[in-house]
């Protein structure tokens, strides 16, 4: 039975630090609306491939970092970012990890909550994005994700049974 391992001890943290750099990118006002959820896909990639090395103080301090960055309500991220790792670790064991349709409807499903989190908590201060066009990071977070995978496992490597003599 092959298990996967981290590459380098602070591979996990290398790879949330890639999504933040992703997610400063400068982009136009009409690509911004378009902009993946990085961090959150980087915690989903983890929960989906080392399920026992996620942490759940890690996904608060990004979230807390995020919060931080632009200004929101300080929590506001780091709630909707302990939620996206509950959620993904929960579900985990009710779909097949190795389908990219399961981990479609995975991310749907916990980008999508994470998304309506955030949308209550600004509609609730005053800042309520009166769009359908607030949906559509989750759109381009789905169309992104096999290639974010593929560089995201180079942060990690399979290990095969005989390996770990």
């Amino acid at each position: 039975m092959n298990s996967a391992s981290l590459r380098f001890p602070g591979a996990m943290i290398a790879s949330i630090a890639l999504a933040f750099v992703l997610l400063l990118m400068p982009l136009s006002d009409s690509l911004l609306l378009w902009r993946p959820e990085w961090v959150a896909l980087a915690f989903i990639y983890w929960c989906l491939t080392l399920p026992d090395k996620v942490s759940l103080f890690l996904a608060w301090f990004a979230g807390l970092f995020i919060d931080i960055l632009f200004g929101s309500i300080l929590g506001q991220h780091a709630f909707t970012m302990i939620i996206v790792v509950y959620m993904s670790l929960r579900l985990l064991p009710r779909i097949s990890a190795n389908t990219l349709w399961h981990q479609y409807a995975l991310i749907s499903l916990v980008l999508g909550t994470y998304l309506l989190i955030n949308l209550w908590i600004m509609a609730a201060t005053g800042n309520n994005p009166a769009t359908w066009r607030y949906w559509l990071p989750l759109l381009s977070s789905l169309i992104i994700w096999p290639i974010y995978t593929w560089v995201l496992s180079w942060f990690r490597v399979e290990r095969g049974r005989f390996d770990e003599f």
